[in-house]
């Protein structure tokens, strides 16, 4: 069927005019606006957090705590005597004479005599000035001495008299020992003399710790008698006499340190 001219035209207008209606359709939707975020769709995942790693601090020891290294103690040398059964020890720094050597020394340097001619020394140890500088401090010793002549009663009275007429009783590893004190002195000088008696194995077995002081001029500082007095009693309380007149066992030089107040 063939359409007139009429039809045709009726037809372009209503196309025209669809098409102007669709036109303005679009004009009135609303505009996104370039500056607003596109829209996210889906899940949102969160970071893993890692906290910051934390610096190792110093310790900070206390000095009190602190680790200090450990002082040798001081040696001690051991005397003994296989043919007496008797030891003692005695720091090393002091100064050894042995019984040859007293023998033929002068008199100073012998302990008192106990009355009988069977006395002799075996041992003296003498503590050294320079442990007192500048003080009046003239001597400090311990003589270790044997009497195999006497009895026991004479063994006892060999200590002599003393100011206050008391005679002590002390026991050193086993043995009692009597003992005495004096004090004596005049013109600057003075000393304290202690005198030990034990009879053991059919011998008395003597003992005698003396301190000495001299201050001619009166110049120099007193010393302290009762300070090296302590020292020569951590000898005394070393001196081991062995039961039976069995002989001294062997011993080996100890390290082990003299109690604080004996090195005072």
């Amino acid at each position: 069927m063939k359409l007139t001219n009429r039809s045709r035209r009726a037809a372009i207008l209503l196309g025209t005019i669809a098409a102007l209606m669709s036109t303005v359709a679009c004009s009135n939707q609303p505009k996104s606006s370039d500056n607003s975020p596109a829209p996210f769709h889906g899940n949102v995942i969160p970071a893993a957090y890692h906290p910051p790693v934390q610096k190792a601090q110093p310790v900070v020891v206390a000095a009190s705590e602190q680790v200090l290294p450990k002082t040798q103690p001081p040696k001690l040398i051991t005397y003994k005597s296989r043919d007496y059964g008797v030891s003692f020890v005695y720091p090393w720094q002091y100064s050894y004479t042995s019984a040859k050597t007293l023998v033929n020394a002068d008199e100073s340097l012998k302990p008192r005599s106990d009355g009988d001619e069977g006395q002799f020394t075996l041992a003296r140890v003498d503590l050294p000035k320079g442990f007192y500088p500048d003080t009046n401090f003239d001597r400090g010793y311990f003589m270790l001495s044997l009497n195999q002549d006497i009895e026991e009663e004479q063994c006892a009275s060999a200590l002599g008299t003393v100011n206050d007429g008391r005679v002590k009783t002390e026991s050193i590893n086993g043995v009692d020992f009597n003992w005495v004190e004096t004090e004596f002195g005049g013109s600057g000088s003075a000393a304290t003399i202690r005198n030990y008696s034990a009879y053991v194995n059919g011998a008395c077995y003597e003992v005698e710790l003396g301190v000495k002081t001299k201050n001619d001029q009166g110049l120099a500082r007193e010393v302290n008698p009762d300070q090296v007095m302590r020292r020569l009693d951590g000898i005394l309380k070393s001196v081991q006499i062995l039961p039976n007149g069995k002989p001294a066992t062997q011993q080996v030089v100890s390290s082990a340190e003299m109690p604080e107040e004996q090195k005072k």
